[in-house]
């Protein structure tokens, strides 16, 4: 969803920033994949049945506005961001590697749709309301 906004978000900045962040997201899955099936990331991301996928619910809702997508955005990096500083702990090695690279990238999101919020909460009556909805 988040690469959907490119050529559409209010700046320049935000769509390359949005479209960096959709590509963090794919190269973090990517990885778990891959740990997930012995190296064969695209053999269980792609090949399974339809009934076998789970994601997120959250993430797979339509965009609706730019306050919207922040506000989603904001509670799915943080919660993000709190998973991952838990798994740079893990005793799995691979695992822990991805966290501690995962973590840094996710701060960024979650700080980037935090000053997102606050710009379009504390902005207009518009941009408040839309905030708020």
């Amino acid at each position: 969803r988040l690469s959907e906004w490119c050529g559409h978000a209010p700046s320049v900045e935000v769509d390359l920033s949005l479209a960096n962040m959709a590509l963090d997201l794919i190269g973090q899955a990517t990885h778990i994949l891959e740990k997930a099936n012995n190296g064969d990331g695209d053999e269980l991301a792609f090949k399974r049945d339809v009934l076998d996928f789970r994601n997120c619910l959250m993430v797979e809702q339509p965009n609706g506005d730019f306050a919207q997508t922040m506000a989603r955005q904001f509670l799915f990096s943080t919660w993000q961001h709190i998973l991952y500083r838990e798994l740079t702990e893990s005793p799995d090695p691979f695992l822990s590697a991805i966290a501690q690279k995962a973590v840094k990238e996710v701060a960024y999101h979650r700080e980037l749709a935090s000053d997102w919020v606050i710009r379009l909460g504390d902005g207009s009556e518009e941009s408040a309301r839309r905030m708020a909805d």
